[in-house]
């Protein structure tokens, strides 16, 4: 169909259409640009009582007004600054200061451990001290988080291998995107670099308790040396006695003949402070019957069967909280 304009000239309606948006347009401009010469004549206005100013107040009054004005932005700036606002698009995400790590998952966790501004946590001490353990041999390290001292231990120590695993997916990332950033400083093609640092560490996310026990029939030897420091306290927290007690006999399976298990428990006092932190753990904790002074007999165990314990080592830190006794469990 075909229409007449004012000039009896024939348009194709398409073109029609197309000239009624080009005037839309031309009005939305012609809008934005009496905005922006409004917004100017604003600007060189002097204050009035209209705008909420005295205009007989003293220069020192004006003074300090003026500097708790906001900002000037160019007229241009100001209405996209509005437009913004009016969809929402200035609002950043807000911390939340309610939210709660329930794994022992903490972002930050290793600032309490380091001594100095080099990454240095103090427990890599008490592990120097039996250096001969991690080299060549292969490593698990449960409750990883951000994976710091786990490239500490799998770089210093000369690991054969060495696989870091948390319960949370964003730390095993951020660990893992570590990973990737010594690769690309190391300048080595991963063809060349087989099997050494940091090519033989990766992180991946998991829960290291199982579903159920019977997946445990399953499990077979992998790792010649199992690290779990600080991680018992939130097992046990979250899965109560029968999970921290299977995560054990996990551990005594997922070992090579002549493995060792290293064991850095938390007290049982420490418990408290988290009991609140979701009605889950606080049931959880009401119903602990296995305390941690339990847990070597119960890895010494034939429910487990480790052979025998012997004391590491205990961290000197500047916080009491910290210095807990290392364990190594040996298994035949």
């Amino acid at each position: 169909m075909e229409v007449e304009n004012n000039n009896n000239t024939i348009v194709p309606v398409n073109k029609n259409e197309h000239f009624a948006y080009k005037r839309s347009a031309t009005v939305d401009d012609e809008d934005n640009a009496e905005k922006i010469k409004r917004l100017k004549r604003n600007e060189l206005e002097p204050c009035s009582d209209a705008q909420g100013v005295d205009a007989h107040v003293t220069e020192g009054t004006n003074k300090k007004l003026a500097a708790h004005r906001p900002p000037a932005h160019s007229p241009k700036k100001r209405i996209q600054l509005d437009n913004k606002n009016a969809a929402g698009l200035d609002k950043k995400p807000k911390y939340n200061k309610h939210e709660t790590f329930m794994f022992g998952n903490y972002r930050h966790y290793y600032g309490k451990r380091i001594l100095d501004k080099d990454f240095h946590d103090i427990r890599l001490d008490v592990l120097a001290t039996q250096s001969e353990l991690f080299r060549d041999k292969q490593l698990l390290d449960i409750g990883c988080n951000s994976g710091h001292l786990s490239l500490e231990i799998a770089k210093k120590f000369e690991v054969k291998s060495l696989v870091g695993l948390d319960i949370d997916r964003f730390l095993t990332h951020e660990a893992q995107m570590a990973v990737n950033l010594l690769k690309r400083a190391s300048n080595v093609s991963a063809a060349n670099a087989a099997g050494r640092f940091p090519y033989n560490v990766k992180f991946v996310h998991g829960n290291y308790v199982l579903a159920d026990d019977v997946l445990l029939e399953i499990e077979r030897p992998q790792y010649d040396i199992i690290l779990c420091l600080s991680v018992t306290k939130w097992i046990h927290l979250n899965f109560c006695d029968e999970g921290l007690k299977q995560a054990f006999r996990r551990m005594y399976l997922q070992l090579h003949p002549g493995g060792k298990l290293i064991l850095e428990p938390q007290s049982f006092d420490t418990y408290k402070r988290r009991k609140k932190l979701t009605d889950n753990i606080r049931e959880n904790y009401n119903a602990i019957r296995f305390k941690p002074e339990q847990f070597t007999a119960y890895l010494l165990s034939p429910e487990v069967g480790f052979a025998d314990m012997e004391l590491m080592g205990v961290p000197e830190h500047c916080q009491a909280g910290f210095k807990r006794p290392i364990q190594i469990f040996n298994k035949v």
